[in-house]
């Protein structure tokens, strides 16, 4: 039996009214195809080219970055043009005479009878009755007419044709396209008579029906799933890809920003394009028309530190400051300045309201981000106070002021459930969870994934004086061009649907309450199993320790040094995997200090420090590991001890609302049997409850485009019996209860 005993009349906490948002990156192609609705793959052309000083590689098909950092590189334009395909037309690329400055190519095409193709990014997906925009900035010496139409994969027509005739300079051409049949593997088709060389600068097909109906807007699917999250703000636009891997590909803002075909595009260094048609302007509409708050993530002056990172110097750092400043002045400055005129130029005269925080750069740290931090933050806190202020780093601890450190974690669920309680003495700075998500062992998105998150976010529940706001990372996934697993929301061309984690995130944002209650307690607890083997780092050298059996059920490794060793470097049960499968211990004795760290996933967690003075002129150790801890020996002597946390059976939280006179209850039940807790509440509770239950037929249980619902929460109302509640197997649990007294 496990005992949760409530106090609402103990507030422990307000709630915050922030705690659940959502963080878009373009990762997985969920910009262009995904979340953005353009259809078309490589509208403007210049997918295929190098970035600036980089270097390709045919033979690995990569490219190297001016620091040495190697990316996949699959559209190269010397092996073909992505996106189009050619049917008895002669096309090529050419640099001379583009639409504009920011068009590095242009596509040259002689149909003399034969077709252009584009599918998109996997198959265009029409379907019947609905319409379809093409344009396209065209250009030909004498007149050509271009029939457009979107065909099947057999050829078949699936819309009535359009005709355009182009002539002259570029000119932009538009038509509708309704389609009269239903195809999710469609192409749009262009085919000419015409002898003539016509010289395509940009294309786009977009659908008319997008959400709220802009036309440079978002697929109505996927935004309505984000909306259904009841997200309190949307972090923009990453992630990695604001600091990008060289230079040239960091993050501006002002590449984004004004007509889509005069938009600079961005090489992402997940692998391919980004048009940069979801820019600023659009983030910034999109969480004007949800109604949430928008978070802004800014380069501060570097390249991605995990990927042979490059520090700009001081005329470069400025450039990216004023391109931090413009940003912010173009949405809220009023429409007479310089900023907010171009933002009234792009259809939106009055500030956006929605703007309120500010992230200066991504997963930077050290020396390098805090000088650029102080710069960023010093100069825009003077001129925009008004916003809320955050660091990926804990800046603090160097005197530097904050509002809010960002802390990401990427680990096992087991992880995620054993350090529930991670926040539970956290004193200082206020936290974001700005990245989190189970990944180890569950990368289709596992309803055990799942399950260590919710463990997790009861202790962020019940920390909310501490951490402020979460959200979970990556958000969308195209299958088809997978470069990170999980991910919230799964698409392809047409379907979508959320992964155990989507509908456990939508329970918790939907039952907040007002504040938190004290409760205490009591239930059982098992411990992790981690195996593996035990390593020591000495003079440089890797040796593999042996186990042998030690007294009880552990395992005990010693090593008698050659030589007097004046530090110890260990680690443990080390499944030999590294990044973001990794699981294993580090011990680390130097100095006067012993150190053990659990390295899990992108995730570390220090398990025990303190004291050891023996470490000093070690002649032998002796490791003792077995399930609930390990002890350090040296010379003879114990010197340093710790123990691994263990594994509640139940995870809780409680929460009031007192609009509704409810209270609410979060259990989470990680283990393979069923629970009954019994509850004691210093109010009367209502005998009958509701509850919504997250469960599934086993812990890897996963959504599909086939079963997008297998997981999903269901809902019933209960009659409390001794005040009882039976938790089944494996299950994330809300309850409501309405308090009598």
């Amino acid at each position: 039996m496990t005992d949760l005993n409530i106090f609402t009349k103990q507030k422990t906490a307000d709630v915050s009214a922030a705690l659940y948002g959502i963080f878009f990156e373009d990762i997985n192609r969920s910009g262009d195809g995904g979340l953005y609705a353009e259809m078309l793959a490589n509208r403007a052309f210049d997918d295929g080219v190098i970035p600036e000083g980089c270097v390709y590689s045919a033979d690995s098909m990569t490219i190297t970055s001016p620091t040495g950092w190697v990316c996949g590189f699959d559209c190269y334009e010397g092996e073909g043009i992505f996106g189009w395909k050619a049917d008895g037309a002669k096309i090529s690329l050419t640099d001379k005479g583009t639409l504009n400055s920011v068009r590095k190519r242009a596509l040259e095409v002689c149909f003399n009878g034969g077709r252009l193709k584009n599918s998109g990014f996997e198959g265009l997906a029409v379907t019947e009755g609905e319409s379809y925009r093409f344009y396209m900035f065209a250009k030909s010496v004498n007149a050509a007419d271009i029939k457009i139409c979107l065909v099947s994969d057999s050829g078949d027509e699936l819309s009535d044709y359009c005709s355009l005739r182009v002539q002259g300079g570029y000119t932009r051409y538009e038509c509708i396209l309704r389609a009269d049949r239903t195809d999710y593997n469609a192409s749009l088709e262009l085919s000419s008579d015409s002898g003539d060389t016509v010289t395509l600068g940009f294309t786009s097909l977009f659908p008319t029906d997008t959400f709220c109906g802009r036309e440079n807007g978002l697929r109505k699917d996927i935004a309505n799933k984000l909306i259904s999250l009841s997200p309190a703000f949307l972090r923009f636009p990453g992630g990695c890809i604001v600091e990008g891997f060289t230079r040239e590909t960091a993050y501006r803002f002002e590449d984004s920003i004004g007509p889509v075909w005069e938009r600079r595009p961005h090489r992402l260094l997940w692998g391919y394009n980004s048009t940069n048609g979801l820019g600023f302007h659009e983030f910034l509409q999109l969480c004007e028309d949800a109604g949430i708050d928008a978070m802004y993530v800014f380069n501060c002056g570097m390249t991605c530190q995990a990927r042979c990172p490059d520090y700009f110097d001081e005329p470069l750092v400025e450039e990216f400051f004023q391109d931090a400043r413009h940003a912010i002045l173009y949405a809220t400055a009023p429409s007479d300045t310089e900023w907010g005129a171009k933002r009234a130029q792009n259809g939106h005269p009055e500030p956006f309201g929605c703007l309120k925080y500010l992230e200066i750069g991504n997963e930077n740290y050290g020396g390098e981000y805090i000088k650029r931090y102080k710069l960023f933050y010093d100069r825009l806190k003077a001129e925009f106070p008004q916003f809320v202020y955050i660091a990926t780093d804990h800046v603090e601890r160097s005197g530097l002021h904050v509002d809010l450190v960002d802390d990401h974690y990427y680990a096992d669920p087991l992880f995620f459930a054993a350090n529930h309680d991670i926040y539970d003495d956290h004193s200082g700075q206020a936290i974001y969870v700005g990245e989190y998500a189970s990944t180890i062992g569950c990368k289709q998105g596992t309803l055990m994934g799942a399950l260590g998150e919710a463990a997790f976010l009861t202790g962020v529940e019940r920390n909310q004086d501490r951490v402020k706001m979460t959200s979970y990372a990556p958000l969308l996934n195209d299958p088809m061009f997978t470069e990170w697993q999980p991910d919230l929301i799964t698409f392809d061309n047409h379907r979508c649907y959320g992964i155990p984690s989507y509908h456990m995130l939508r329970m918790f944002a939907q039952s907040r309450g007002d504040y938190v209650c004290g409760h205490t307690l009591e239930t059982g607890s098992s411990q992790r199993c981690d195996k593996g083997q035990t390593v020591l780092y000495y003079c440089g050298e890797k040796v593999i320790l042996d186990s042998k059996t030690s007294q009880g059920t552990g395992a005990a490794y010693s090593y008698t040094f050659d030589k007097p060793a004046d530090s110890l470097h260990l680690t443990f049960c080390d499944n030999g995997l590294t990044n973001e499968d990794q699981n294993r211990y580090e011990l680390t004795a130097e100095g006067g200090l012993c150190r053990v760290v659990h390295y899990n996933g992108w995730s570390k967690h220090t398990v025990s420090q303190g004291k050891c003075d023996e470490c000093l002129n070690a002649e032998s150790f002796i490791l003792y590991v077995d399930d609930k801890g390990y002890e350090l020996c040296i010379n003879g002597s114990p010197a340093h001890s710790g123990s691994f946390k263990p594994l509640p059976d139940i995870y809780a939280v409680c929460t009031a609302d007192t609009n509704k006179n409810e209270l609410i209850i979060k259990l989470v039940n990680i283990t393979d049997r069923e629970i009954d807790v019994k509850i004691g509440c210093d109010r009367e509770l209502a005998a009958t409850m509701h509850v919504d239950t997250l469960t599934g037929e086993s812990p890897d249980s996963v959504n599909s485009f086939e079963e997008p619902l297998r997981v999903a929460p269901c809902e019933k109302i209960i009659e409390v019996y001794d005040n009882t509640l039976s938790i089944c197997p494996y299950s994330v649990n809300i309850f409501r209860a309405k308090l009598m007294a």
